[in-house]
């Protein structure tokens, strides 16, 4: 969708003029009018207290042009624009700052005037904004004698989502039907609501979820400072109740990777699960914890690392995140991931019996941290687009 130009007149100023951006225009004038205009009026979403980036070119020329398509009572009138300049910015969440590449833009008819716009920092507000570059324009009227007009106030709109945080502690990964009901606490965006079996406000109970596995969730949503509309986000936590006097399969863990042999199974009964046993049985080498399903497949030595039956290929998602990495490594608070190509789909923590207990989609960071001081001690595994996987160790 494109925003064109609005020449507005009055129009009131907001925000300050910011250093040059270190942006690159990309010239788009193939998808423009003659006299040009934005590239894309939708800026990338990104998340509250997280860093963000991101940058919209727009075209301009000298062509005469119908001032009636920025302002109906004016048809009929060819102007052109000359000059561009006393840029700010305005309508845009506390945190992020506006900059343009260059403080002034002169046009001419032989070839386009290419700029851009960058939008940077840590927003610390949450909503969709109508965020505006607001700017000075001087006109010629179109005719033998051009006639100026200077200082025409005029306007670029573009939209930015800053997405609520919804972390959220006070799970563990299992429980027994037997024990006693948590407080769930919010640590990221209040106001939210906790949803899923045995949920009643910020409690979960696990007798009245009863035995199965349960998805938590908290969604929140938030309007705030200049927002025109609320955004909204949740996160989903995966808890495991058993019964306190039920049968569970479990399958011996040899290798202590999280993954049983699907060959050594037996039973046990109550809620805890033995040491050096899992609830998943599809190993397909026990005997070492470098090899386990979701493991990263080193091509062509004649191991299959992931379980997937081949010795495989470098899988695409793999090739796309080979700078992917997570620290620290065992970690006990904070997992910060970093090598994320800005626009990654999804990241998910299982635990070792394969359950996802985090879920996070629409990640739009190169880098991203996630709480995980909730989480019980031993190995999870941090999937990305589904495709990149990485073991870690909660302490």
């Amino acid at each position: 969708m494109m925003k064109k130009l609005l020449l507005l007149i009055p129009f009131s100023i907001f925000g300050t003029l910011n250093a040059n951006a270190q942006c690159t225009p990309v010239d788009c004038s193939a998808s423009l009018p003659v006299y040009g205009g934005i590239c894309d009026s939708m800026l990338n979403d990104g998340d509250i207290n997280q860093a963000y980036n991101d940058f919209e070119s727009f075209v301009m020329n000298g062509e005469c042009f119908d001032a009636g398509v920025f302002d109906p009572n004016q048809a009929g009138t060819d102007i052109q624009i000359v000059t561009v300049h006393d840029i700010t910015f305005g309508s845009m969440p506390a945190g992020i700052t506006g900059a343009t590449n260059q403080a002034t833009y002169t046009t001419n008819t032989s070839t386009n005037t290419l700029g851009c716009a960058s939008f940077t920092g840590t927003p610390t507000e949450a909503g969709v904004f109508n965020c505006t570059i607001d700017l000075l324009v001087d006109v010629n009227i179109c005719g033998f004698i051009p006639i100026p007009l200077s200082n025409q106030n005029a306007q670029y709109v573009m939209w930015m989502t800053i997405k609520p945080d919804p972390t959220f502690t006070g799970l563990n990964s299992t429980y027994c039907s037997t024990d006693g009901a948590v407080t769930l606490t919010s640590t990221g965006t209040a106001g939210g609501t906790f949803s899923g079996p045995g949920v009643t406000g910020n409690s979960f109970d696990p007798a009245t979820a009863g035995a199965g596995t349960h998805t938590i969730m908290y969604l929140v949503s938030a309007q705030q400072g200049a927002a025109i509309a609320p955004a909204t986000d949740s996160m989903q936590i995966v808890v495991t109740v058993t019964s306190a006097g039920g049968t569970t399969t479990i399958y011996a863990d040899t290798d202590l990777d999280g993954f049983g042999d699907p060959a050594s199974s037996s039973t046990t009964t109550g809620c805890t699960i033995p040491t050096g046993y899992s609830l998943t049985g599809d190993d397909c080498d026990d005997t070492n914890p470098t090899i386990y399903p979701g493991a990263t497949d080193i091509p062509g030595n004649g191991i299959d690392e992931n379980c997937d039956g081949v010795d495989g290929y470098l899988a695409i998602g793999e090739n796309e995140l080979s700078s992917l990495r997570i620290y620290p490594n065992p970690t006990e608070n904070t997992l910060s991931i970093d090598g994320l190509e800005g626009e990654t789909e999804s990241i998910t923590i299982s635990n070792a019996s394969g359950k996802i207990m985090y879920s996070f989609s629409k990640i739009n960071t190169t880098s991203y941290d996630i709480n995980v001081q909730s989480l019980e001690s031993g190995i999870y595994f941090v999937k990305v687009n589904a495709t990149k996987v990485i073991r870690f160790i909660k302490k």
